[in-house]
């Protein structure tokens, strides 16, 4: 019989068919702090402060030296770049097995992932929270998480994730609300889901 407690194989099968088969460049550098290195204006942008140096240094006759230094360094971020991409191409595997370790399903997860989503719709198998108990759990995560009111089903409340779009720096900001989401379902949702049980959680 299939093991259905979490972290066990058919939970681990549902995670992997809930989220892309293949995570792209986009997907995987929300999963990481460093995932910003591998955005391509940012890579451009230092690569091109550094060519303006060279460029400049040659104008000026500065010491051989410096001008292989920066010469190398117009380079320098498109390496830090692809070996930042080649480390995070086991994102998706950390994605799933951390799918698979809750107690609940975690849905549409692809919309953070892509750097969407504004909140978070959890579904109650029964009886639902107090929404100043549970606003009090969501602040010692951040004053910006909060529950946003109930939605039609009455067993279910629309909890805000709490995270601006940056729109100097999206990278930096999909990989907050990518903690952001995690940081809510283990620090508040799934100690409430043992006294009152969560059927579902989904990203909107």
């Amino acid at each position: 019989m299939p093991d259905e407690t979490p972290g066990g194989a058919l939970a681990e099968q549902r995670a992997d068919q809930s989220v892309s088969a293949r995570f792209t460049r986009l997907m995987n550098a929300s999963t990481s702090r460093w995932g910003v290195l591998t955005d391509p204006p940012i890579v451009s942008l230092a690569s091109g402060v550094f060519l303006f140096a060279f460029l400049g240094a040659l104008g000026r006759d500065a010491d051989p030296s410096v001008t292989r230094a920066l010469g190398a360094l117009i380079g320098a971020p498109i390496a830090v770049a692809l070996a930042v991409s080649v480390a995070l191409r086991g994102a998706r595997r950390g994605v799933v097995a951390w799918l698979a370790r809750q107690p609940f399903p975690v849905e549409n997860l692809n919309a953070v992932l892509n750097g969407l989503g504004e909140s978070l719709e959890v579904t109650f198998a029964g009886a639902v929270p107090d929404t100043a108990e549970l606003n009090a759990e969501l602040d010692k995560v951040h004053s910006d998480a909060f529950v946003a009111g109930g939605v039609e089903d009455a067993r279910s409340l629309d909890v805000r994730i709490g995270v601006v779009d940056s729109k100097r720096n999206p990278s930096v900001t999909n990989h907050r609300r990518y903690v952001r989401v995690r940081q809510i379902v283990e620090r508040v949702l799934v100690p409430l889901a043992a006294r009152y049980p969560i059927q579902n959680v989904r990203v909107k």
